[in-house]
C-alpha cells in the first residue's frame, strides 16, 4: 500500500482502502448505489403515499431519491464506520439521527410526528428490504469478476 505524506489516522485508512481494491470493487459498488438509490427510492415513495393518505398531508415526493442517494453514499462508503469506531453503539444510533435530519430537511412539509414515522420506517426498510432486494436485482446484472 502507497503512503501520502501528510496523511495519517483514519485518512491513511481510508486511502489504503481506496487503493487496495480492484476496478471490479468499485464497479460493484456503483452499481450497489445505483441500485439501492431506485430501489429504496421506490420503497419511500410508498411510505410517502402511505404517510400522505394516512394523515392527509400533502407530500413531494419529488425528493424521495435524493434523500436515499444521500444515505446510501454515506452508508456504502463507510462513513458511519469511521464515525462509530470509539462506541460501537452509536452506528445504530447515528443512521436513524441521519434518516431522522434529512427527512425533516427534504420533506419540511411533514409535521414532526409524520417525520419520525417516515424516518423510523426508511431506516428499517433500508437495513432490512432494500439491501435485499438490491441483491437480488443485481444477481442479474452482469459484471466482471
Amino acid at each position: 500500500m502507497a503512503e501520502l505524506p501528510g496523511l495519517s489516522g483514519w485518512t491513511q485508512a481510508l486511502y489504503g482502502t481506496a487503493t487496495s481494491q480492484g476496478w471490479q470493487y468499485w464497479l460493484q459498488l456503483g452499481v450497489n448505489v445505483i441500485l439501492g438509490t431506485l430501489i429504496g427510492g421506490l420503497v419511500l415513495i410508498a411510505i410517502l403515499k402511505a404517510v400522505s393518505k394516512a394523515f392527509g398531508e400533502s407530500v413531494n415526493i419529488a425528493n424521495a431519491f435524493a434523500l436515499v442517494l444521500i444515505v446510501n453514499i454515506i452508508n456504502l462508503f463507510g462513513v458511519i464506520g469511521f464515525l462509530s469506531a470509539p462506541l460501537p453503539a452509536v452506528a445504530f444510533i447515528i443512521p436513524l439521527l441521519l434518516w431522522l435530519g434529512l427527512t425533516r430537511l427534504f420533506f419540511s412539509g411533514l409535521r414532526l410526528p409524520h417525520v419520525l414515522v417516515v424516518a423510523v420506517a426508511g431506516y428499517v426498510v433500508s437495513i432490512l428490504l432494500v439491501p435485499a432486494l438490491t441483491a437480488t436485482v443485481a444477481g442479474f446484472i452482469p459484471l466482471p469478476k
